[in-house]
Formats: structure tokens, C-alpha cells, sequence
């Protein structure tokens, strides 16, 4: 397979770069030793590069990622409710994905389709990068505790240089229980204009929980489609077309969220559901170097939910500009950072081809902040952001309406020192807004709207220290990280049931919540060995009655250990997750979240005599244990219970 170079430096480096920009960690990369630069490793050019803005930098291609779960739960602050491919719910410090801030290519996901099922389709294996946000550190993101931004593969990431064509086959099978494979083809199509083609199929059945059951209401297929065509104008501007459809159907339990054993103890019948992303989006790059770099993109995206004749439909059409400008005035380097996003949904809810429901929503934002380095060691970044928001939402009876809008400045103030080569403190303070999200759209209820009804704000505070030091205690590398974080959310609304306010019922503010706790990695090097430990934890409470945020996920620690045995072309990887017993009370109910701990082994094969094969061995769940993510839906009755032992296997081809 076609591979490049990259310095293992980057991945010490992100480790102590805490909420920089991509550009700022990008001048850090280059700038490597020309030790850095010879001691390299080799990786697949199709991978998956995560960024975590609290902690690391990471490719896992290897994981195999059939789930979000399997792409990101490994990643402190972060985890994945729901163990069916319709539920993938990111969850950042207990926070669930309606009050984040998700995108996929800079499109807006902030869809509320129906509380037994997701509201987020994304497929793990196109994507060229993850972005994750672990909470909300600067003005230039929204959501109350952060998000995740998700980048797809286009050609110009594929085709080599003098490349005209290329093409991917790949394929993998699943012990508990699919199979699938994918095809892509991406070519040269002129000089400065080039194309790319994905498809790919998976086909489940069943799987069984760690607690040997058949986790039945799995059956079904999801298929993802991907053309993309760029066209570089010239050497400063780039435009590129995207079409992205997604599709996710089977015989499922409509309420998928709580897994088969409520669903069979209830003798309900799986149904025929129908899930479908659609997305089309044009962007324009432009690259003038320091004076101006910027990415504009234009977008529309629609999410549909059917079954039994009625369809919830959530649709976006929108817009998002970030520039960066670099410049030097008197003896301080400024790095602004500016630009807005914004977009219209419209959610509506259509019962056999009569639409019974609609509710709409305008959101805008503007920002500008100004990282300005006055010393060598000490830089300092305030910013500001103009919110407005304005939604309508109809309902039969008294309060039968709700048409308002709400504007607000919020700021953000973020310093960061390097107290020597090794140690480096920053700090933190954004402000947080966020208007009140639609209803679900598959569901119609009667709703009554307090008319005094108030956006969500607040505010995240962060300290953090890194060290990074090479060749010390015997080590080649040896790095720490340490974020504590406090946020306080205030004029909360209840995501309990269907998100943004209870339907039966108010929709209200239901008072502010504080959440606390830090994330915190330990990772080393030494020749072909490298080893990293995380523990995150967050604690959330409810101002005034003590109890916690339904989705609290508590305390969290992964272990990841790799070795590369370059003599055999083989690199192996252990995973050891664990998640600590967390007992929380909310709406008046104590809820026992069980503590779990399971391991993943993975065996990846890079021959160098055939270069275009990739084989991947994996074992997911290797000691079959039984168990279900805190971020998942779970109560005295409900456990949405994940796979047991899970054995993988893949291979893929480059022509």
C-alpha cells in the first residue's frame, strides 16, 4: 500500500498543545529535529487522525471502528451511549451530543429526530480526521461542552504526487455479528481538478451481549455513498463539492435506545425503520499564507426517521467562514482567528404523507479572537462572540406557541505560559450560550411554552499544566498532561425524554447545573514501545436539588500499549478501558450505573514486499464481559447492553 512518513513527534506535541489551533500544532510539527525526522514510523495513508483538544493526537485506523464507540471511547472526557448503529450519542463530560456543537465537514448536525434513537449518522471509516473539542475553551466554538468536528477523505488527501489514479478495495468480517466492504476510487481527472468515489455496504444480524443473550432487534444493513469533485482554480483558491447519503435500515425495536431485554420482556416487535443522512455541501479554500487563509462552506443537510407511516424529518441549510490572519504589530506576534456560521432548521413530522408538525429555528453566530504572543514563552487570546437566536414552535392548547428570539455577546480569555522547555501552564475562561433546541420531529405532542423561556448560558473554566521531555528516566519520550475544568450551565433545559423540555407537559428552564472534575494523560516512548494512561472524571449537580445530569458518565481511565516488531512488518496494540460504578439521582429516581472494564486487542499487518495489503486482526471485548456505557439510557428496567467478545478481521488494497 501507498504509505508516507510521519514524525512520532506529532503525537507527543499535541499532547501538551491544550486548545491551540490546528495552524499553531501544524508550525509545532514542522519544526522537528532532524533526530524527529529519521526517527519515523510508517502508516497507511488511509487513516484516521484524532484530535483531542485536551490531551493527544492519535491515528486508529487499527481500531476497525464498526461503531463511534470503537473510534472514541478511548479518549478522555469523551464516550458513546447506545450500543445499536441508529444510537451513536456523543457524550462529552456528561453532556449528551443536543447540547454540543457536532459537524461533519463543517455541516450541522444539530438535529433532535426521536428520543428512542440517535441523532447523528457518520461512517468511521471515511473519515480523514476528528476533531474533538472536550469542552467549550474557545469563542470560535459553540455548545455547552464542546463537540466534535468529523472531516471526510477526498482525492487531493489520496493521490500521491505525479498520482493520475488510485484506487481501494477493503473488506472485514465480524465474529459478533457483520461483514462488509467498501470501494473507493479517486483520480486525477485534469491538472488542477480532481474526483473521488466511495461506497460502502454492511450487513448485521444479531449480536450477543457479554452476558451470553442474543441482542436481537440488530437485523439490517446501512450503506454510505460519498462523491466528492475538486477543482484547485489557481494557486490561492480551491473549490470543492460534496454529496454524502447515508442510509441505515433494518428490523429494529422502535425504542432502540433501551436495548432488546426491555423490548422482549415487553413482547414488542421489531419494525421495519428506515434512517437516512443526506448531505450536499460546496466549499471554498483560500490560501494567501500569513495574510489570510479561510474555509467557507455552503451547505445543506437533511436527516430523515420513518416507521409505521410516519416520518420525522430535521433539515439544515447553512453556512460556516473561518479565517486566519497572522501579522506582527510592534514587538507582539497576532494570530486572529475570525468568521461566523449560522443556519435554518426546519423540523417537521409527516403521517401518512400529511405533514402534522413543523418547527423552525434561526441560529447566527460571529466571531473574532486574537491569540497575541508577547514573549517567546507567553501568549495570551481574548475573543468574542455575537449569538443570535430566534425559533418557532406551534402546539394546540393554552401557551399554544412559542415565537422569540435571543442575541448575546459572549466572550472568552485564554492565557498560556512555558515556564521552561518542559512545563507549560494555560488557562482558560469562556462563556457559554446556546438557544432552546426544536422538539423531536418523528413524535407530535401538545406542549405548553413558558413564555419567559430563556437561552441556555455559562460559563467553562479551565486550568491545565503539560510536560514533555525527551530522553529522560531512560525513556526517548516521556510527556503528562493535566486539565481541571469547572462549568456552570445556567437556565438548563431538560434533555430527560425527547431533548429540550419534557412533552407532556412544560417546556422550561429547569435550573443551573454545575459540572467539575479534570482529564488528565501519562504517555511514553521507548524504541518500539509506547504506552499511554488516561483518567478523566466529571461530577455533575444540580444547583439547587443535588442531583446529577442523566448521562453523567463519572470516572474513566484507558490504557493503550503498542509495540512495533518492524523485522515481521507488525505493530500490536492493547486497549484496557475502564469505567468506575457511578450512582446518581435524577428526576427523584436513583439510577445504578454498573462499572465495567473490558480490553481490545488489535495485530496489524504492513507487509513491505506487497505494499498495497493491509491486514488488521482484532479481538473487541476479549474476556466477554457483560456491559453498558454510563452515556447509554439505563434505569432500574433498562440496559442497553453491548457486544461480547467480538473477533475482526479486514484487509484492504491500494491499486
Amino acid at each position: 500500500m501507498p504509505r508516507f512518513n510521519v514524525s512520532k513527534l506529532s503525537f507527543i506535541v499535541s499532547s501538551i498543545l491544550m486548545g491551540m489551533s490546528a495552524n499553531a500544532m501544524a508550525d509545532d510539527n514542522g519544526s522537528s529535529s532532524v533526530n524527529d525526522k529519521e526517527e519515523t514510523e510508517v502508516i497507511e495513508v488511509w487513516s484516521t487522525n484524532i484530535i483531542n483538544s485536551a490531551l493527544i493526537e492519535d491515528d486508529i485506523e487499527k481500531k476497525q471502528a464498526a461503531h463511534l464507540s470503537d473510534l472514541l471511547r478511548d479518549q478522555a472526557g469523551i464516550d458513546i451511549g447506545g450500543s445499536h448503529s441508529i444510537v451513536q450519542g456523543i457524550n462529552i463530560r456528561g453532556v449528551d451530543d443536543l447540547d454540543l456543537n457536532i459537524t461533519i465537514d463543517g455541516i450541522s448536525q444539530n438535529n433532535n429526530m426521536f428520543h428512542h434513537a440517535g441523532n447523528l449518522l457518520v461512517n468511521a471509516d471515511i473519515l480523514k480526521a476528528v476533531d474533538i473539542n472536550v469542552g467549550t475553551n474557545s469563542v470560535l466554538t459553540g455548545g455547552l461542552s464542546g463537540g466534535v468536528a468529523f472531516e471526510t477523505k477526498d482525492a487531493k488527501d489520496l493521490l500521491l504526487p505525479g498520482q493520475q489514479f488510485g484506487a481501494r478495495l477493503h473488506t472485514d468480517i465480524a465474529s459478533n455479528d457483520y461483514w462488509g466492504g467498501s470501494a473507493t476510487v479517486y483520480t486525477r481527472v485534469a491538472d488542477n481538478v480532481d474526483a473521488m468515489v466511495y461506497y460502502t455496504y454492511t450487513d448485521k444480524d444479531n449480536f450477543e451481549s457479554g452476558t451470553g443473550r442474543e441482542v436481537t432487534g440488530n437485523e439490517g444493513h446501512n450503506y454510505n455513498g460519498v462523491v466528492k469533485l475538486g477543482w484547485d482554480v489557481n494557486d490561492h483558491n480551491r473549490v470543492v463539492f460534496s454529496y454524502d447519503k447515508y442510509n441505515d435500515r433494518g428490523d429494529y425495536y422502535v425504542k432502540t435506545n433501551f436495548g432488546a431485554g426491555f423490548a422482549e420482556d415487553t413482547d414488542a416487535e421489531t419494525q421495519d425503520i428506515d434512517y437516512t443522512r443526506t448531505s450536499m455541501s460546496i466549499a471554498h479554500e483560500l490560501d494567501y499564507g500569513d495574510a489570510i487563509t479561510m474555509r467557507s462552506t455552503l451547505y445543506k443537510n437533511e436527516l430523515s426517521y420513518v416507521t409505521m407511516g410516519v416520518e420525522g424529518n430535521s433539515e439544515h441549510t447553512g453556512y460556516n467562514v473561518l479565517a486566519t490572519s497572522t501579522y506582527t504589530f510592534g514587538d507582539t506576534l497576532h494570530t486572529l482567528r475570525y468568521g461566523g456560521e449560522g443556519y435554518e432548521q426546519v423540523s417537521t413530522r409527516i403521517d401518512s404523507n400529511v405533514q402534522t408538525n413543523e418547527d423552525t429555528a434561526d441560529s447566527h453566530a460571529f466571531y473574532l479572537e486574537d491569540e497575541i504572543q508577547f514573549t517567546q514563552r507567553f501568549s495570551f487570546t481574548p475573543g468574542v462572540r455575537y449569538n443570535y437566536y430566534s425559533t418557532e414552535m406551534e402546539s394546540e392548547g393554552a401557551n399554544d406557541s412559542l415565537d422569540k428570539s435571543w442575541t448575546e455577546f459572549t466572550f472568552g480569555l485564554a492565557g498560556k505560559y512555558r515556564l521552561t522547555d518542559a512545563w507549560t501552564l494555560s488557562a482558560s475562561a469562556t462563556e457559554l450560550f446556546q438557544g432552546p433546541g426544536l422538539r423531536e420531529s418523528y413524535v407530535d405532542y401538545t406542549t405548553q411554552f413558558d413564555q419567559a423561556l430563556k437561552a441556555e448560558t455559562g460559563i467553562n473554566k479551565t486550568l491545565g499544566v503539560a510536560y514533555l521531555e525527551n530522553d529522560v528516566m531512560g525513556l526517548d519520550r516521556l510527556a503528562f498532561t493535566f486539565n481541571l475544568f469547572e462549568t456552570r450551565i445556567e437556565d438548563y433545559i431538560d434533555n430527560w425524554a425527547i431533548g429540550k423540555g419534557n412533552p407532556v407537559g412544560f417546556y422550561e428552564n429547569s435550573g443551573d447545573y454545575d459540572i467539575d472534575g479534570f482529564e488528565s494523560s501519562l504517555s511514553l516512548r521507548k524504541a518500539q514501545f509506547n504506552a499511554r494512561l488516561s483518567y478523566s472524571k466529571s461530577d455533575s449537580e444540580h444547583v439547587e436539588t443535588g442531583e446529577q445530569l442523566r448521562y453523567e458518565v463519572g470516572d474513566s481511565i484507558a490504557l493503550n500499549l503498542g509495540y512495533d516488531i518492524p523485522e515481521y512488518d507488525v505493530n500490536v496494540n492493547w486497549t484496557t478501558l475502564v469505567t468506575r460504578t457511578d450512582d446518581s439521582v435524577f428526576a427523584g429516581a436513583n439510577i445504578h450505573k454498573a462499572g465495567y472494564q473490558i480490553h481490545n486487542f488489535t495485530m496489524q499487518w504492513l507487509p513491505r514486499d506487497v505494499s498495497a495489503l493491509t491486514v488488521t486482526f482484532g479481538v473487541q471485548n476479549l474476556f466477554d464481559k457483560a456491559y453498558y456505557s454510563h452515556a447509554s439510557y439505563s434505569s432500574d428496567t433498562v440496559q442497553d447492553y453491548e457486544p461480547g467478545r467480538n473477533v475482526k478481521l479486514s484487509a484492504s488494497y491500494v491499486f
